[in-house]
C-alpha cells in the first residue's frame, strides 16, 4: 500500500528557519501529499517572506495564519483538526526549526514495514532521532521499560534494525499513524507550550499502539540552545518567564499517568529544585515560576483531565 504522508509545520517568528525546514520537506525522497504551516500569528513578516521566496507556489504547501499566538500546543491541535478526518495514512509533525534528512520519513516508513513483517502489533507512531547543528543528542524520547510475557524488558527487541521502542517523544519529527489520531484524538491546546507532546505520544502508546525510535531516520533541530530544559540553567529571561507552564504541565501529567502519589513526589523534587536555586541570582524568579506552575498544575488537573478522557475513543 502506498502511504500517503502529510507534514505539520508549526512556526512563529522563524522565517528563514521555516524556508529551510519546508525546502527539506519538499526534497524528501518520498513525496509528501501535503505540508501544513500553521503560523502563530508571526510578527515578523514571515508570510510576506514566504510569499517573495515563492514557496507558497509549491501545491503541496497549505500555508495558515492564526489570528493569535496560542502556543506550540494549540499550533499542533489546529493542524491535527484540519487534517484528522482527511484520507492520510501517517501525519508528520515538527516545529519550524526542525530540518529532516532527504531520508528521514523513508527510514521512518520502512521501519513500520520492518515492525510490520515481525509483528502483529499496531504502531501508533515513530519518532526520528534528533540531534543539534553540532552533533548534539536532543530531544530523546524515553525508553519504554514495559516488560515482555516472560517478565523481560523488550524495548531493544528490534535494536538490530535500529529502532528502539519508547513511552513518548516530543514533536520533533514524529510520524503518526492516521488510526492512531482517531482512536486518541487531538492534543490538549491549554497546554501552551512544554508538555503538550509528552502528554499526547503517552497517550497514543497507552490507548492506540506502541511507538518506536528510527537511529536511521535523522533530523537537525537547530533551537539555538541545545541543552535540556532545566530552570537551574537557564540564562534566557524570557524563556525563564514561562517556565510555569513547564512544571504545571508535567505535575498534570505525572498525576494522570502515575497517579497522587507520583504526583506527590514529584512536588517534592520541585522543592528540592527551588532549594538548589537558591545560590542563582534569579533565585526568587526561579521559586515563583515553580510555586506558581505546580499550583496552577493542582488547581487546573480536573480540566486537563476532562480534556484528555473526553479525547479518547472508547
Amino acid at each position: 500500500m502506498i502511504s500517503k504522508v502529510v507534514a505539520i509545520v508549526v512556526t512563529y517568528n522563524r522565517k528563514e528557519l521555516l524556508i529551510e525546514c519546508l525546502r527539506a520537506l519538499l526534497e524528501q525522497s518520498i513525496e509528501l501529499v501535503e505540508i501544513l504551516v500553521i503560523d502563530n500569528n508571526s510578527t515578523d513578516g514571515t508570510e510576506k517572506f514566504l510569499e517573495m521566496d515563492g514557496i507558497l507556489r509549491e501545491k503541496s504547501i497549505n500555508y495558515i495564519k492564526l489570528s493569535s499566538n496560542i502556543g506550540g500546543a494549540g499550533g499542533f491541535y489546529e493542524g491535527l483538526k484540519r487534517v484528522k478526518d482527511k484520507e492520510y495514512n501517517w501525519v508528520w509533525l515538527m516545529d519550524d526549526d526542525t530540518i529532516p534528512q532527504k531520508n528521514a520519513l523513508k527510514e521512518l516508513l520502512d521501519a513500520n514495514e520492518v515492525i510490520n513483517d515481525n509483528t502483529e502489533e499496531k504502531v501508533s507512531f515513530l519518532a526520528s532521532s534528533v540531534y543539534g547543528e553540532n552533533g548534539e543528542v536532543m530531544n530523546v524520547p524515553e525508553i519504554d521499560n514495559r516488560a515482555a510475557a516472560n517478565g523481560y524488558l523488550y524495548w531493544y527487541k528490534f535494536l538490530k534494525n535500529g529502532i528502539v521502542s519508547i513511552k513518548k517523544a516530543t514533536f520533533v519529527s514524529i510520524l503518526i499513524s492516521g488510526d492512531a489520531i482517531k482512536r486518541v484524538g487531538l492534543p490538549c491546546k491549554e497546554y501552551f507550550i512544554w508538555g503538550d507532546d509528552s502528554e499526547y505520544t503517552e497517550r497514543m502508546v497507552r490507548y492506540a499502539g506502541n511507538a518506536y525510535m528510527v537511529g536511521n531516520s535523522i533530523v537537525t533541530h537547530k533551537r539555538k540552545n541545545p541543552r535540556n530544559l532545566n530552570i537551574l540553567n537557564e540564562d534566557n529571561f524570557v524563556r525563564l518567564e514561562m517556565y510555569h507552564y513547564m512544571f504545571r504541565n508535567q505535575l498534570i501529567n505525572t498525576i494522570y499517568y502515575n497517579g497522587k502519589c507520583a504526583g506527590v513526589r514529584k512536588i517534592l523534587v520541585d522543592i528540592r529544585t527551588i532549594i538548589r536555586g537558591m545560590k542563582k541570582k534569579s533565585r526568587l524568579k526561579i521559586a515563583k515560576q515553580i510555586i506558581y506552575g505546580d499550583f496552577q498544575g493542582i488547581i487546573q488537573y480536573k480540566k486537563f483531565h476532562k480534556c484528555i478522557t473526553k479525547e479518547v475513543k472508547n
